[in-house]
């Protein structure tokens, strides 16, 4: 009998691990995932799609309006955290992009230390990636020269993500570019504008980018931020064929965009959001609930009553961001205690509230400590919906109102209290966040 020939290690077969399904109790709901997600919707995302934005109609419509009624043009959407400011952005740009004009689904984000040479950096990048999203093939001086400053201001900070497309294969000519640091405020101008112009030569009715978190810009210093803007209005912000939508909160919106005259002659009127009405959120969770149906054979049961809905609204005040997560965490800590693969109908507001209690005040007790804890239980007592000012917490807390102003400086940051927007002169207003009511019950 032949001999066999000897057995490799890489030839004997290795036994298959057995793999184990991940548990998923929204099945129980007939949900595919949570339905109370919080990112933001996005024209190229699969998992947060566009198709489930809601409401803002006439918003939408007044951005657009200003967009394809001007070469350039220039606007600010604000409105409190959590509101959905910048999903709305998105769906407009999603609009644009239908109707001809060039953008991407990319955010320009504002930082707290940005200076006017990164500003123009951040919209030549910006311009410079929706031309690329609109035009993978794109070539030429203008996309060359936009890619050497793209490129050297990106590895200069960290963050290179220059897609190769933007360089044709031919034998074209392009301007020399300074690229030392400075080299954007001499040049970025320029090849911002030549980059605009050759998106109009290629068909685009514009360029649409959207600068968000202005807010960042505006603690850190107002006075700068509005600087800021001011300082590169005729250099770039007046661009032929640039639309340029600027997101923030309602306060840094009229701090940084109608502080300047030259600044604020130039921008529209701002798109200054509502909350969402009830009816309006119970269709948003309806329109989500439909696409993550996991057998469409079978009904999707809502995982809460829809009066748990209507409470939190009010306990939030229109935070969608803020309900959506205390629905998220309330569900799974309830789903993780009580799931047993049976369907026991939707969650009511006491065994919802009960959880996200005991869960908060564990969380901002251990954030916060306890001297700031017991400042904002003095305020429960007093009043948990209470709207007060820095004179009301001083002969609240019995501190002096250095202490308070630093106290409250803490709780915002950790959004333990909410900053109402200032009206004209009057003393800046506090509230206790949502998340707080609940933890103090």
């Amino acid at each position: 009998m032949a001999n066999k020939a000897p057995v490799s290690a890489d030839d004997r077969t290795l036994p298959i691990p057995l793999v184990m399904a991940l548990p998923n109790l929204w099945k129980l709901y007939n949900l595919r995932s949570s339905p109370y997600f919080q990112a933001t919707l996005r024209q190229d995302s699969e998992a947060t799609p566009l198709s489930l934005f809601v409401g803002r109609h006439e918003e939408r419509q007044r951005l657009l309006t200003a967009i394809g009624g001007s070469r350039s043009s220039r606007q600010a959407v604000a409105g409190r955290p959590g509101i959905g400011k910048t999903t709305l952005v998105q769906a407009v740009k999603a609009d644009a992009l239908a109707a001809g004009y060039w953008t991407s689904a990319e955010i320009i984000p504002i930082s707290a230390d940005l200076t006017s040479e990164e500003l123009i950096g951040q919209l030549l990048a910006g311009a410079y990636d929706s031309v690329l999203a609109s035009s993978a093939q794109a070539s030429g001086p203008a996309m060359e020269a936009a890619q050497q400053l793209v490129r050297s201001m990106r590895l200069r900070s960290g963050g290179f993500t220059v897609s190769a497309l933007g360089f044709g294969a031919g034998g074209t000519s392009t301007q020399a570019i300074s690229t030392p640091p400075g080299a954007l405020l001499l040049d970025g101008p320029r090849v911002l504008r030549d980059l605009l112009a050759f998106a109009l030569e290629q068909g685009a009715c514009g360029v649409v980018l959207h600068l968000n978190n202005l807010e960042n810009l505006a603690e850190a210093d107002a006075a700068r931020a509005a600087d800021l803007l001011r300082s590169i209005r005729d250099q770039a912000l007046l661009l032929d064929g640039l639309h340029l939508i600027v997101v923030g909160t309602t306060d840094a919106v009229r701090t940084v965009v109608q502080s300047h005259t030259q600044v604020r002659s130039v921008f529209s009127d701002p798109v200054v959001l509502d909350p969402l009405e009830p009816t309006e959120v119970h269709q948003l969770l309806q329109a989500r609930y439909h696409a993550l149906q996991l057998d469409p054979s079978q009904l999707v049961h809502p995982p809460v009553q829809a009066e748990v809905i209507d409470a939190l609204h009010g306990l939030f005040r229109g935070d969608l961001r803020g309900l959506l997560k205390a629905l998220e965490d309330g569900i799974t800590a309830l789903l993780g205690l009580t799931g047993n693969g049976d369907y026991a109908g939707p969650i009511g507001i006491a065994d919802l509230t009960q959880v996200l209690s005991r869960r908060y005040g564990l969380e901002l007790q251990n954030q916060l400590g306890a001297t700031l804890w017991q400042r904002l239980a003095a305020w429960a007592a007093r009043d948990a919906q209470a709207v007060l000012t820095q004179a009301e917490l001083v002969a609240l807390w019995g501190i002096k109102q250095p202490s308070v102003s630093q106290t409250l400086q803490q709780l915002i940051g950790a959004g333990a209290v909410d900053v109402l927007p200032r009206k004209g002169g009057e003393p800046l207003q506090y509230l206790l966040a949502g998340a707080t009511r609940l933890a103090l019950g």
